[in-house]
């Protein structure tokens, strides 16, 4: 009877191989072989393969496909479907050259096989790639942890942004007396690109900001939270719009510089008890204003994008007496995908002027409204910023 050789337990950091084989002579072979390259352990069946398996953690198990108590298919089961590592690598030692035979192994989850009898060159091949294989693996596992955690981390510090970013949106309506306004505010992400604000400028008078960054994440988040301090802060010097415009245009030059980004606006500031609007629009999709109940033409932009170039620019100024309806929103609300095409601008406005003259127009619920409307539900790709505005002389 062939004598068991003793496991071989090289150096902790050699790659570690677990020989199966019912037959001692099989596993005494296996271990003179690999035993000057690799740690090596045996086990003579299944039941014990799997004990060993669970504290030992191989790199590579060299399986004997027949054996007592338990064969090498039901081995490959427990470790594949039952502990579920699809790591190991499995390397199946068959005396039978049949192909249904190598083909149940590897369906069973057995990475490779070899026919007894083989030769030793063959063989640490075989576990030479089983190794490398391994370590393969090893490393992409690792590289997609890190790349998950740097993930995780970057995904933390979106989500600051986005709530610092939502503690910069109003948090109250101006106390003036006949007037309503209602917000829309949907970003595409956890962090904006658009940006909306309505304050107090004076006695009986706000101003009403609708801006968008071009791109989406922190850095456009970052530079709308820009844009606002300083509209607030020209605001409380009580700047003029044009003014404050070129203010900002200049400090997102110096900002922005080469780089590709650039920022829409509209801007309006309206005084109540003068019946006097005056606005500014900065490369903006049109707004739509209603005086008096009479409504006017979508207003156009005056002037560029800001973050291009050194702008000059005047507000334009609109007279009202009694009532006053705006209506100021983003891209974003009319870009959208119905069926295999996208809705347009001059649909968005047909549909928004019809509800601003029937009184009709409710901005959070722009999805019923525009499946009624085009028998198509919006899917939104880009942030969706939108403001009514609505006054009527008390």
């Amino acid at each position: 009877m062939p004598v068991e050789l003793k496991e071989i337990n090289k150096n902790t950091e050699s790659p570690a191989i677990l020989v199966v084989d019912d037959s001692a002579t099989m596993r005494n072979f296996l271990t003179r072989v690999l035993c000057d390259e690799y740690q090596v352990q045996t086990a003579k069946d299944g039941l014990e393969c799997i004990a060993k398996y669970l504290t030992y953690r191989p790199n590579v198990i060299l399986l004997d496909l027949l054996m007592p108590n338990m064969n090498g298919f039901d081995v490959i089961n427990k470790i594949r479907r039952q502990i579920n590592d699809n790591d190991v690598f499995i390397i199946v030692l068959t005396g039978q050259d049949e192909q249904d035979i190598k083909a149940r192994a590897l369906n069973e989850g057995a990475n490779d096989y070899l026919t007894k009898p083989f030769h030793v060159i063959e063989l640490k091949a075989r576990v030479g790639v089983a190794i490398r294989q391994f370590m393969l693996n090893k490393e992409l596992q690792q590289a997609n942890n890190d790349l998950r955690m740097a993930y995780e981390i970057i995904d933390d510090e979106v989500k600051l942004v986005a709530m610092l970013q939502n503690k910069l949106l109003p948090r109250e309506q101006p106390s003036i007396a006949g007037l309503n306004l209602t917000s829309l505010y949907r970003p595409s992400g956890r962090a904006s690109g658009d940006y909306y604000d309505v304050y107090s400028i004076g006695e009986n008078a706000l101003r009403v900001i609708v801006a968008d960054v071009s791109g989406h994440g922190p850095q456009s988040a970052f530079i709308m939270a820009i844009v606002r301090t300083l509209f607030r802060a020209d605001g409380g010097a009580h700047h003029g719009l044009d003014v404050s415009v070129e203010h900002i245009n200049k400090h997102l030059l110096d900002l922005i510089g080469d780089d590709s980004y650039f920022v829409t606006l509209f801007a309006a500031d309206l005084d109540f008890k003068a019946g006097e609007l005056s606005y500014i629009s900065a490369g903006h999709c049109p707004a739509l204003f209603m005086l008096d109940g009479q409504m006017l033409e979508p207003i156009k932009a005056q002037i560029p994008p800001l973050g291009f170039f050194d702008i000059k620019c005047k507000a334009d100024v609109l007279k009202f007496e009694s009532a006053l309806n705006l209506f100021i929103f983003t891209d974003g609300c009319y870009e959208w995908r119905m069926g295999d095409e996208y809705f347009n601008l001059d649909s968005f406005l047909d549909i928004a002027q019809a509800l601003m003259q029937k009184g009709e127009l409710e901005i959070n619920n722009l999805e019923d409204i525009f499946e009624k409307d085009t028998g198509h539900r919006p899917v939104f790709d880009d942030d969706v910023t939108a403001i009514t505005l609505e006054w009527r002389k008390s």
